[in-house]
């Protein structure tokens, strides 16, 4: 079974980011997006992750706090959803989408929400993986 971190405000600051910018020559973006996740967390945010070292995670909040040019209510927005490297194929990115889904539910929310492309890129997913789940 596999063990999953949502990030708090008690435990933020010993854990592990898991993103893009968590490149040890990204120290700076480190710090800046541990201080925006706490700004964030009063707002419903939701960092869950793998509890192992790499990019395992989901990142999600109300499209009605989410940062992006996006309008909408009672809906989460999910940030990303990326699973790396020796992760991928394990049913990982699945989980972390149900939890989404699940907690979505008992918020009450009408559905989730994100950004997609055909293909896989940079903070976009891909589209066809999203297509396997419905609310």
């Amino acid at each position: 079974m596999n063990e999953y971190i949502n990030l708090t405000l008690e435990n933020i600051e010993k854990e592990h980011i898991c993103c893009a910018i968590g490149d040890p020559k990204h120290q700076i973006g480190v710090d800046n997006k541990k201080e925006w996740i706490k700004s964030k967390l009063k707002d419903g945010h939701v960092f869950r992750k793998l509890n192992a070292r790499g990019k395992i995670f989901i990142e999600y909040e109300p499209i009605e706090t989410a940062w992006i040019p996006i309008s909408g209510k009672n809906y989460e927005y999910i940030y990303c959803l990326w699973v790396a490297g020796s992760f991928k194929g394990k049913g990982i990115g699945k989980e972390l989408l149900e939890y989404a889904i699940n907690d979505s539910k008992e918020k009450g929310k009408s559905g989730i929400c994100t950004l997609v492309s055909k293909k896989k890129k940079p903070f976009l997913g891909e589209k066809k993986f999203f297509e396997l789940f419905r609310l």
